[in-house]
């Protein structure tokens, strides 16, 4: 699967590389939402390196907080945020601190920043899917 598009986010692959993840919701993102996206992340065989994009205000409910912790370990390698504005840099650091604390993190206003931090430190290789029986 190249691509998730849910009425709350969009996700895919970008070149064989990285994750790119667009939220534009301004709903709360709830443990409904969760099994779509874990389902897309496990079709691969290592952690792999996301961007993630904020279109909408969203919030988050301390159930998918709480999942995100608990998943994002073997699933997620490096997570470059895409902030508009203070406040979206502002929950990347929540983001940073607190359900992504055991992952790398930063937090970019420009597109080729974050995409250039990602592809130098995290996509080394092609991330692989695994292989279907």
């Amino acid at each position: 699967m190249e691509q998730l598009d849910t009425d709350k986010l969009m996700l895919c692959v970008v070149d064989s590389r990285y994750l790119h993840l667009i939220i534009h919701t301004d709903e709360e993102i709830t443990a409904d939402d969760i099994p779509a996206v874990v389902g897309f992340l496990d079709q691969f065989d290592e952690p792999v390196p996301i961007l993630i994009e904020r279109q909408g205000d969203y919030s988050i409910s301390p159930i998918v907080q709480m999942a995100m912790y608990k998943g994002t370990k073997r699933r997620l390698k490096a997570v470059a945020f895409l902030d508009r504005h203070h406040q979206d840099a502002f929950l990347s650091n929540i983001a940073k601190v607190s359900y992504f604390q055991h992952i790398k993190v930063r937090s970019f206003y420009k597109k080729a920043d974050a995409v250039e931090w990602l592809n130098a430190s995290f996509c080394t290789e092609p991330i692989k899917r695994k292989s279907v029986t």
